[in-house]
C-alpha cells in the first residue's frame, strides 16, 4: 500500500494535478585558447542574434550524470521502513534539513534549503523516465531525447523546444561544458562554451586567420562570434584562471564557477534563454557516505552551483526555471561495499523565481519490501516527462498537442503536471 500524509497529500494523480508530499579590433582581443581548432564549426560558439528572442523567460537544465541517489538527496526519514532499509547509509531525522514531517534535504543543501524556504525550490520525488533497465548510456539517451526507448529520435528534446518557441535563426540555447550534450543536438541552432587549457594565441596569428576567412561568410561569421564571446566571457570570469578552470571542469570541481558564468550569460538582455549544465560523479557504487563522503561532496557541489547560478543571474532569476535531473536513481538498499547500485526512481529539483516552491511533490510508493520496484528500487510513480511538460506548458504556453507531437512525440500517457510554476 502507498503511504500517505493526510495533512499534505491530495487525491489528484500525477499528470492530472499535483500531489504534494509535503567584426572589431583584433589587437585588443584574446581569442579562446586553441579555438582555431574549433572555429570551423557553427555549433561551437553561441550566436549573437539573441536580442530578438520571443521570450524573456529562462530555462536551465542541469544533467546529473551517473545516477544521483534520490533517497540520500531528499531523505524520506518519515517512512517507517527507511532506516532499516538504508542501514549504514541512513541519515537521522536530526541530521537532515527538514522540509516536512516526511522528508528532509541532505544536510549540505544550504543554498537549496534557503530556496525551498523562500518558495523558490520544489522537489518531485519517486520519478523516472520510461526506461527501466540499468545502463547509464541508454538511460541518459532516453533522458535527453525525451523518448520511450533509446535512440528513438535523432535530436534532443531541448533542441526541439528551441524550434517550438522561436523558429527563426536565433541561437537561443547555450551549453556550458566541454561538449554539447545530446539534449541540445539537432537542426535548431545552439551554441556551446567551455574554458580551454591551451596556450594563448597571438594577435598577429589572429589577424592572419581573419584574412583567410575574409571571403568565406560562414567562417567569417563564426570567427567574429568567437572573438565576441571571448570578450564577453573574459569579463564574466572576473579574473578566473582559464587553465585552472578547464582542468576543474573536467573533474567536476569547476561546476560552481561554470554555473556562475551560465547565470551571467542568461542575465544578459541579448543572452541565451535556454542553457544546459552538467555535473557527473553520481555513480556511487562504493563508500558512498552519509553526511560526509563522496556523495555528500557531490551534493555540496550541486548546492553551491545552484547558489552561484542564482546570485549571478540577479533579477533574471525571477524569470527562470531550473530543472536538475538524473538518468535514474539508485538501489534503495546498500550493497556490500557501502554504496548503492543502479536503480530506478529518484528525485528531480525545480528551482527559480518562477517555481511555485516550498513543496515536495510526489505520490509516495513506500519503502516496504513489497512496495519496491523489482524488490530493490524506489518505485517510480511519476513520469519525468510529465514534470518537464508541465514546466514547458506553464513557461512557454505550449499546448498539449505541441508537447505530445513536437517536443515529446508519443508521450500522450505522460500527462503534463499542473501548477508547478507561478503564472
Amino acid at each position: 500500500m502507498a503511504m500517505k500524509e493526510e495533512d499534505i497529500m491530495n487525491d489528484a494523480k500525477a499528470g492530472e494535478g499535483i500531489t504534494e508530499c509535503c567584426e572589431g579590433n583584433l589587437s585588443r582581443r584574446r581569442f579562446i585558447q586553441g579555438s582555431m581548432i574549433l572555429a570551423t564549426s557553427s555549433l561551437i560558439f553561441p550566436g549573437l542574434a539573441m536580442a530578438k528572442a520571443r521570450t524573456d523567460k529562462r530555462l536551465v537544465v542541469v544533467i546529473l550524470r551517473g545516477g544521483m541517489d534520490g533517497l540520500a538527496a531528499v531523505v524520506p526519514f518519515g517512512d517507517k521502513s527507511y532506516a532499516a532499509l538504508r542501514g549504514d547509509l541512513a541519515l537521522s531525522p536530526d541530521s537532515v534539513r527538514r522540509i516536512s514531517e516526511m522528508f528532509g534535504l541532505h544536510p549540505v543543501f544550504e543554498n537549496m534549503h534557503d530556496m525551498y524556504q523562500k518558495g523558490e525550490l520544489s522537489v518531485v520525488h519517486a520519478t523516472a523516465t520510461p526506461y527501466r533497465q540499468r545502463s547509464h548510456f541508454d538511460a541518459q539517451n532516453v533522458l535527453e531525447l525525451g523518448s520511450k526507448a533509446p535512440n528513438d529520435f535523432k535530436d534532443g528534446w531541448m533542441n526541439r523546444l528551441v524550434r517550438a518557441i522561436d523558429n527563426r535563426d536565433n541561437k537561443l540555447a547555450l551549453a556550458i561544458g566541454q561538449t554539447k550534450p545530446l539534449i541540445l543536438r539537432g537542426d535548431s541552432p545552439s551554441g556551446s562554451w567551455a574554458p580551454s587549457a591551451l596556450p594563448d594565441t597571438g594577435d598577429d596569428f589572429m589577424e592572419l586567420v581573419a584574412r583567410v576567412y575574409q571571403n568565406d561568410p560562414a567562417m567569417k561569421r563564426n570567427f567574429n562570434d568567437a572573438l565576441m564571446i571571448q570578450d564577453q566571457t573574459s569579463h564574466m570570469m572576473e579574473g578566473e584562471n582559464d587553465k585552472k578552470l578547464a582542468r576543474q571542469s573536467r573533474s567536476g570541481q569547476g561546476f560552481v564557477t561554470m554555473a556562475g558564468i551560465a547565470g551571467k550569460w542568461l542575465s544578459e538582455p541579448d543572452g541565451p534563454r535556454l542553457a544546459t549544465l552538467e555535473l557527473g560523479g553520481w555513480d556511487t557504487h562504493a563508500q558512498q557516505g552519509t553526511e560526509g563522503g563522496r556523495l555528500a561532496n557531490n551534493l555540496s557541489l550541486l548546492d553551491k552551483g545552484m547558489g552561484a547560478l542564482k546570485e549571478s543571474m540577479g533579477a533574471a532569476w525571477d524569470k527562470t526555471v531550473v530543472i536538475a535531473m538524473t538518468e535514474f536513481g539508485r538501489t534503495a538498499k546498500p550493497n556490500g561495499d557501502r554504496g548503492t547500485d543502479h536503480g530506478t526512481a529518484g528525485a528531480v529539483f525545480l528551482a527559480g523565481g518562477m517555481v511555485k516552491g516550498g513543496r515536495v511533490i510526489c505520490e509516495w510508493p513506500g519503502l516496504k519490501e513489497g512496495d519496491l520496484y523489482q524488490g530493490r528500487d524506489l518505485n517510480p510513480t511519476i513520469d519525468l516527462r510529465s514534470i518537464t511538460k508541465g514546466v514547458l506548458n506553464d513557461l512557454y504556453g505550449l499546448s498539449p498537442s505541441t508537447l505530445n507531437s513536437d517536443i515529446y512525440p508519443g508521450s500522450e500517457t505522460a500527462r503534463s503536471m499542473t501548477g508547478l510554476l507561478r503564472i
